[in-house]
């Protein structure tokens, strides 16, 4: 995978990125007051089920797109669990934010 999947795939990327967001914040909403999870803070929550669903989603692709495993497929999908879990709190803009800060236009 390179810069240029990444570019060419750009919408498809943030579509994705946008239906998990939106199924964690869904999840959260309906779990949060549920037993245990009413005791932790809800970023610690949305950090998880941004963990789980991003790995599990990450397996269930390899499988049904017959792809080998390679472990840091799996690093790759953390890091961007993370990033998905901060869409999930404090939204694209401050996401867009912190991308605005380290790039730079050339000249």
């Amino acid at each position: 995978m390179n810069i240029e999947f990444i570019i060419e795939n750009a919408s498809k990327i943030i579509l994705i990125v946008a239906a998990i967001c939106t199924l964690i914040s869904v999840i959260t909403e309906f779990t949060k007051g549920i037993g245990f999870l009413d005791k932790i803070p809800t970023k610690f929550q949305v950090l998880i089920l941004s963990l789980a669903i991003c790995v599990i989603g990450f397996f269930a692709y390899l499988s049904y797109a017959s792809i080998a495993f390679v472990w840091y497929y799996l690093v790759a999908v953390i890091f961007a669990a993370f990033i998905v879990a901060i869409v999930c709190c404090k939204g694209w803009d401050y996401l867009f934010e912190i991308w605005a800060r380290f790039y730079r236009k050339k000249d």
